[in-house]
C-alpha cells in the first residue's frame, strides 16, 4: 500500500534567515533596529487577505535586547511592507510622496464618479499634457540630430566671419549731424578731441624732424667718441715711451782707485797670513 500523504497546513510557519527592510524601534525597550540587520524569522501566509490574487507574508521577529516579539507583513498594493505590532518604523520621507499622490488619484476618483463633464476635463487636460511632453521630446530629437551633423569647423569658421563683419560695420559707421550734437552734448565731450587733417600732417612732420634730429645727435656722438678715444690712446703711449740705457766708462782716476785699492787688500791679507804661521 502507497503511504499516505503528508498534509501540511498552509497557514504553517517557516523559519527563514532575513534582513529586516526597513528601520524600527521597539515599543517596548525603545531599541533601534537598523535596515538590513540579519534575524532569524518564522514566516507565515496571511490567509484571509489577497490584493490581485497575491498572497501576503507575514514575518515574526524578537527584539535584540528585550526579545519582545516584532510582527509586519507584504503590501503589495505598494510594493511594500506595512508595520502590524511590536515596533514602530521610522519616518521616511517618501512614503509621504506616496501617500500624497495616492490621496491625489483617490480624490479625482471620487470627483469624476458623479460628473461626467468632469472626467472629461481631467481626461482632456491629461492629453494635452501628454501632446505637451511628446513635443518637447520631438523637438530634442531634432535638436540632437542637428547637433550630430554639424561640423565645428565650419561653425567656428562661420562665428569668425560674423566677428569681422561686426568689426567692419563698426569702423565704418560715420555720425551725422544729429549725431555730433548729441556726442557734444554729453558729459564726455571735453574730452574727446577729434584732429584735424592739418593737425595730424603738422604732427607727422615735427616726428620726422624729431627722427631727424636724433640720427644726426647719434651720428655726432659716434664721430666724437672716437675722436676722444684716439687722443686717449696717443697720451697714454707719450706717458710709456720706453728709453734705453747708455752705460757710460769709468774714468781712468777711479779706475786707478780702484786697483791700489785691491792691492793693498791683497797685502794686507798676506801680512795676516804669516802673523798666524808665526
Amino acid at each position: 500500500e502507497l503511504l499516505p500523504r503528508n498534509k501540511k497546513p498552509r497557514d504553517r510557519q517557516i523559519e527563514v534567515r532575513i534582513m529586516i527592510p526597513f528601520t524600527l524601534c521597539c515599543t517596548t525597550c525603545k531599541e533601534f533596529m537598523y535596515r538590513g540587520k540579519k534575524f532569524n524569522s518564522k514566516k507565515e501566509i496571511i490567509q484571509d487577505q489577497t490584493y490581485l490574487g497575491i498572497h501576503m507574508h507575514r514575518f515574526f521577529i524578537k527584539c535584540t535586547r528585550c526579545a519582545s516579539e516584532i510582527c509586519f507583513r507584504t503590501d503589495p498594493k505598494t510594493a511594500d511592507y506595512q508595520m502590524e505590532h511590536g515596533a514602530t518604523r521610522n519616518y521616511e520621507i517618501w512614503n509621504d510622496r506616496r501617500q500624497d499622490e495616492e490621496g491625489q488619484v483617490q480624490e479625482r476618483l471620487e470627483d469624476e464618479e458623479g460628473d461626467a463633464m468632469k472626467a472629461l476635463e481631467n481626461r482632456t487636460q491629461d492629453s494635452k499634457v501628454e501632446m505637451d511632453i511628446l513635443d518637447a521630446l520631438d523637438d530634442s530629437k531634432m535638436l540632437n540630430a542637428r547637433k550630430a551633423k554639424l561640423d565645428t569647423s565650419k561653425v567656428i569658421e562661420r562665428l569668425r566671419g560674423s566677428r569681422q563683419q561686426e568689426d567692419q560695420n563698426r569702423d565704418s559707421i560715420e555720425l551725422d549731424s544729429a549725431d555730433e550734437e548729441e556726442v557734444d552734448k554729453t558729459e564726455f565731450a571735453s574730452s574727446v578731441k577729434r584732429i584735424a587733417e592739418e593737425e595730424e600732417e603738422k604732427r607727422a612732420e615735427e616726428r620726422r624732424k624729431m627722427i631727424e634730429a636724433t640720427k644726426a645727435a647719434v651720428v655726432a656722438g659716434k664721430a666724437s667718441s672716437s675722436k676722444a678715444a684716439e687722443a686717449k690712446k696717443s697720451a697714454i703711449a707719450g706717458k710709456f715711451t720706453l728709453k734705453r740705457k747708455v752705460e757710460t766708462a769709468p774714468p781712468p782716476e777711479e779706475k786707478k782707485e780702484e786697483q791700489q785699492g785691491g792691492l793693498a787688500g791683497l797685502m794686507g791679507y798676506g801680512s795676516g797670513s804669516g802673523s798666524e804661521g808665526d
